[in-house]
């Protein structure tokens, strides 16, 4: 990253031939291009800035930097400053809204530029304890957040006993994805458990599991990311690992609003070495979008809508993974895996960028993944008639995209 001032957004702003090169796949951000060519071809990068002038005017910004919020002035205006309003220098032309959601799909609130200002807003009213304003300042910050130890026993013995019956076929009416054996879902057979497969929907048969997807402390963060109860929309069942490549949730979970979701995966036992850890890349939730078609968010959008098809997709789809490797090298961002314990959970942004490691021994990973969103938005599985929404006691609601 820039040792001098740079400022990607300014950068972007006057130099829109960049912009063009960023779509067209030549650059991976607008820094690439700075230091390949931007430098040496003397195009300024990034906007003059008074920094006595800013912490003389903005006695905000100094109380910001003395709390410990930004390292300085020039790393409070990137951060925080510009999206109050406030200028790099008393000539400046001043920003229409300058706390406008940036990302062309929206988002949650987390989202917003502002956001760390809210968070600290409701910190100092009390309305966040410190725990809650540190685990949503991890959120931004990285994508994700950890919540160890955050399922009782009870719940988690009694999913744990709910997803070995699914995988020994107890469960008759539950289909699962097997790739490796048919492109179709599928009804149980002995075969698959020895393969990396999921069980599709698991809440929506087994009582254990949407008490485990709805545990206390899952429930608590995503009340403070949405603000509203969840939805509990499509789950999987795992007995292994997945082994698949890294990729971002939003190309293929679709919802009425294509960035306000996020999902939580859930230990049910420790997880070793080699059974298909899961991986993410921190930070990644803030990649420029990949789009489908030359307008959609995700794949399957571009295919409901016939916008081109087949083969085309397909490559777009291979195009979007090979994106996602060269957004990470090029911003420096280190592939994470976690080896959890049973009882963690990991819940991350719908854009955030992860996978599953390959798995070299035999040994199981089962886990249960779910995806949530705020009970008013709509899964696209809603819009294909599978629209049987029903409420988890007090906590939520839950539906399928599969039955």
């Amino acid at each position: 990253m820039p040792k001098e001032p740079y400022d990607e957004d300014y950068y972007l702003a006057v130099n829109p031939d960049v912009v063009d090169g960023i779509a067209a796949g030549y650059f991976v951000n607008g820094y690439h291009h700075y230091r390949l060519h931007g430098r040496e071809e003397g195009r300024i990068c990034a906007p003059v800035f008074d920094a006595a002038w800013y912490g003389r005017i903005y006695p905000m910004a100094t109380i910001d930097i003395e709390n410990g919020r930004a390292r300085g002035a020039w790393d409070h205006w990137q951060r925080i400053g510009r999206y109050r309003g406030y200028l790099p220098n008393p000539g400046a032309p001043r920003p229409e809204n300058p706390s406008r959601m940036t990302a062309r799909f929206g988002g949650l609130w987390t989202d917003a530029p502002d956001a760390d200002d809210t968070i600290a807003g409701r910190h100092a009213i009390g309305a966040l304890s410190d725990g809650d304003a540190a685990l949503l300042r991890d959120w931004i910050a990285n994508g994700y957040v950890i919540l160890p130890c955050a399922i009782p026993s009870h719940l988690l013995d009694v999913a744990c006993t709910d997803l070995d019956r699914a995988y020994q076929g107890g469960m008759p009416s539950l289909l699962f994805q097997c790739l490796s054996l048919s492109p179709n879902d599928m009804p149980w057979r002995p075969e698959i458990n020895s393969r990396p497969a999921k069980a599709l929907d698991l809440h929506w048969h087994s009582q254990a599991t949407r008490d485990l997807i709805f545990a206390p402390a899952i429930i608590h963060f995503l009340h403070l990311i949405f603000e509203r109860p969840p939805l509990a929309s499509q789950s999987l069942g795992f007995l292994r690992g997945s082994g698949q490549p890294a990729h971002q949730d939003t190309a293929y979970v679709v919802y009425s609003q294509a960035r306000r979701f996020a999902a939580s995966w859930i230990a049910l036992e420790d997880v070793t070495e080699g059974a298909g850890e899961l991986v993410y890349f921190p930070g990644s939730q803030r990649a420029p979008d990949f789009i489908y078609a030359d307008r959609y968010k995700s794949l399957h959008e571009a295919m409901r809508m016939n916008i081109a098809g087949g083969n085309s997709l397909r490559e777009a789809e291979e195009q979007h993974g090979r994106a996602i490797i060269r957004h990470a090298e090029g911003q420096g961002l280190r592939e994470e895996s976690l080896l959890a314990k049973a009882g963690d959970v990991l819940i991350w942004h719908a854009d955030l960028a992860h996978g599953g490691k390959p798995i070299s021994n035999n040994a199981t990973r089962r886990s249960v993944v779910t995806h949530y969103c705020p009970a008013d938005i709509a899964p696209l599985s809603f819009e294909a008639g599978r629209c049987d929404l029903r409420q988890h006691e007090t906590s939520g609601y839950y539906s399928t995209v599969v039955y």
